[in-house]
């Protein structure tokens, strides 16, 4: 079964940066192979022509460029981070279908994702927390969602997926 996402929605949005990573791991396999990113766009009922036909012209392929740079890097950051304080809570603010917390997980950190609750209801199918991992539905203007991490080891912040 597919999830469908609508056009000119919120939910939208999280097929922008999933996309771009998708795109450079089909172009750019030896740099930013992304399997994640191939399953995920395959569980979705979403025509995806038209972010492909943007993403041929130089401009679209420097923004699926940008995205899937952006994780990398966060996920070194993350991983980084890591080393020092193992078991850290890593916090994803604006998560969307980002999946920093599984490519940095070090087995021992816990994983926090946040964002709206439409974006997490879509999440919890798409990809439901794992063992040490919660995905929390809020808003982040409500601080309230700091009481459900357990930063007493450390954290760090890394921001979700943003679109092209």
């Amino acid at each position: 079964m597919k999830y469908h996402i609508e056009k000119n929605t919120v939910q939208e949005t999280l097929v922008i940066p999933l996309f771009g990573r998708l795109v450079c791991s089909e172009r750019f396999p030896d740099l930013f192979y992304d399997p994640q990113a191939e399953n995920i766009c395959s569980l979705l009922d979403y025509d995806f022509d038209e972010k492909r036909k943007k993403m041929e012209s130089p401009a679209g392929l420097f923004g699926a460029l940008e995205v899937a740079q952006r994780q990398y890097d966060l996920c070194c950051e993350v991983r980084n981070y890591l080393r020092e304080h193992p078991e850290a809570a890593v916090v994803n603010l604006g998560c969307g279908l980002d999946d920093t917390f599984s490519k940095a997980d070090n087995g021992r950190c816990r994983g926090y994702n946040l964002d709206l609750p439409d974006v997490i209801k879509i999440r919890d199918e798409l990809l439901p927390g794992k063992e040490r991992e919660t995905n929390i539905a809020c808003d982040l203007n409500d601080y309230s969602w700091m009481d459900a991490v357990d930063a007493a080891d450390g954290r760090t912040f890394s921001r979700g997926g943003t679109g092209l």
